[in-house]
């Protein structure tokens, strides 16, 4: 009968189903919209009006001093009416003390009206920040309803704190000596601030809903809400400048301001989560900027036994030295993050403020829910189009590799057909059926399939015919093997036989080659040395039209399209939770 049991989570988001529910006593101690908007005020009004806040809480202990006196005189009087025996109008001790305890009562009751009095003061000069505590309290709301579109979109009550204080901070809005004009820019600093911060840790598709959804909450309506129909992204783009103007940092903060995020944004205790799709590795501009700053890096690639106790060292050490530590390729560790990682920088007290951590990983949802509230987050989606596409392979393949001309054309052309495979991705469900799961480690593998055929079939000639190539053995290894093993529909297998078998051909080796049959299609260069590939892929256009993957003209179109309908419907979504 005196069993226990108690369970906790730090998962704020945490659903339980109502079997559980009924079978157990739930206290939630997160933080409620209404605690924030009281935190909130707080905040605001030490910052804007100390004096009032000073006198606030100088009447909030008077009050509560004056009950616990008054609470003591009731209770008092009970036990000496409790103790008296027989009348109590006959005895004169008891009824001089309650006399002496109403008397006393009376006067702190009239000390409590007093203090009422100056309290609905206190409370008429704080009511003109209490638009803006307000808005914290929407924004905060947002927040927890942006959990609705993705996994990776924690963002709790000491992550706005922390921006509510660096908009409190800064100077502009101070040298306006009209308070209502004073509140004004400090409302539009916040949400400038909320949208640089929080729309650097989202989607790009996703980034537009939120700033619509702040739309909604800053002027109390959303030309989304009137116009849903034929909608485009460039309409969407259009309604949040309507209500914030060109300027408006709706995009985010990210990695183009990343040396301002790292200094000015987040602190010692705070990690930098750098979440990047499959394939794009952010490292290098972490490392880039360490340099520029002189500042010392210790990084560690994750997903060994070896780099989990190396990181531990590192952090240890960097924590105090006022140094910067990179963990890298995090999503290979998922468990270690939330049995090790998360309870070490919880733990971590009296750091350095220099010391400063980055952690880099692809979006998963097996990353800590704990983690994600702990870190800032920079979500880097890859850049989009073909010569972004090839340059991110070519900067994969090992320098040694490009020694002989021959496979180096091959190369290229393994590096066109996997930028078209994953162009077409974004198209669906025009580019492909389903959302195949091809990555880089595809292409790199092809890589190794031509090494091993060529080598085989051809020895180490530095200069061979093209038309000796074991072209069939290439064909047949990528359509079957290296990209068709994802490929589970007989038309997608058509597709990408279709691409395969019209590249990979002898006729490639000819100056005028043209890799696609379209207007303005790209020839592959003259010569095929390392440089050549290099300035060749710099040379392509960073936007393609979708015919040159092989759809039509208009399938830019639609896609734009679905993009804003997708938009449309997550906007709904969020307002409705």
């Amino acid at each position: 009968p005196k069993f226990n049991i108690i369970l906790t989570t730090k998962n704020p988001a945490v659903k339980l189903t109502p079997d559980i529910c009924s079978r157990v006593t739930l206290v939630n101690f997160t933080v409620t919209p209404a605690g924030l908007q009281s935190q909130s005020l707080t905040r605001i009004l030490k910052n804007e009006s100390p004096e009032v806040e000073s006198q606030r809480n100088d009447i909030l202990r008077l009050q509560g001093e004056q009950n616990v006196k008054l609470r003591g005189l009731e209770e008092q009087m009970l036990r000496e009416i409790s103790a008296v025996e027989g009348s109590i109008l006959d005895d004169d001790r008891v009824v001089e003390g309650m006399e002496r305890l109403m008397k006393e009562g009376a006067e702190v009751e009239e000390q409590m009206a007093k203090s009422a009095e100056v309290m609905t003061e206190v409370q008429r000069a704080i009511s003109k920040f209490a638009p803006i505590s307000l808005s914290c309290k929407e924004l905060f709301v947002l927040f927890a309803a942006m959990r609705e579109i993705s996994f990776l979109y924690e963002f709790t009550a000491t992550s706005f704190m922390s921006v509510l204080e660096s908009v409190l901070k800064r100077k502009e809005h101070h040298e306006v000596d009209d308070p209502d004009s004073r509140l004004a820019l400090l409302k539009t600093a916040l949400y400038r601030e909320v949208a640089s911060r929080i729309g650097r840790g989202l989607k790009d598709e996703d980034k537009m809903v939120f700033a619509l959804l702040l739309a909604k909450l800053s002027t109390g309506k959303c030309a989304l809400d009137e116009k849903k129909d034929n909608l485009a992204t460039d309409d969407i783009t259009s309604m949040i400048e309507e209500a914030f103007g060109s300027n408006f940092p709706w995009q985010g903060k990210g990695l183009n301001n990343l040396r301002d995020v790292t200094f000015n944004d987040i602190s010692s205790m705070v990690p930098l989560l750098l979440c990047s799709a499959p394939g794009h590795d952010v490292s290098g501009r972490v490392e880039a900027m360490a340099k520029a700053e002189s500042k010392e890096l210790a990084g560690v690639a994750m997903g060994s036994s070896e780099g989990y106790q190396i990181a531990e060292n590192f952090i240890a050490s960097a924590s105090k030295r006022g140094t910067w530590v990179m963990l890298k390729n995090c999503h290979l560790c998922t468990d270690w993050l939330d049995e090790t990682l998360v309870k070490n920088l919880q733990s971590l007290h009296g750091t350095h403020p220099d010391f400063r951590i980055f952690i880099t990983s692809e979006i998963s949802p097996k990353l800590p829910t704990a983690l994600l509230q702990l870190s800032d987050i920079i979500v880097a989606e890859a850049p989009t189009g073909i010569k972004a596409s090839i340059s991110r392979f070519f900067s994969r393949i090992s320098s040694d590799r490009f020694a002989n001309s021959v496979q180096n054309r091959l190369y290229l052309i393994v590096g066109w057909t996997h930028a078209v495979i994953q162009e077409r991705l974004r198209f669906m469900p025009n580019g492909w059926s389903q959302q195949y799961e091809f990555t880089e480690a595809d292409a790199i593998h092809a890589l190794d399939v031509i090494d091993s055929l060529v080598s085989d079939s051809c020895g180490k000639k530095q200069n061979v015919d093209p038309e000796k190539l074991p072209w069939e053995a290439i064909r047949t290894t990528l359509c079957k093997g290296v990209f068709g093993g994802r490929v589970t529909d007989d038309s997608d297998q058509d597709i990408l036989d279709s691409l395969v078998n019209g590249t990979f051909v002898p006729d490639a080796f000819n100056v005028d080659f043209k890799l696609v049959d379209v207007d303005g299609a790209p020839t592959l260069p003259e010569g095929s040395s390392k440089d050549e590939c290099f300035a060749w892929i710099d040379s392509l256009p960073s936007h393609n039209p979708p015919t040159w993957i092989g759809l039509d003209s208009a399938a830019e179109t639609e896609r734009d399209r679905l993009v804003a309908e997708s938009v449309a419907k997550k906007y709904d979504d969020v307002k409705a939770a």
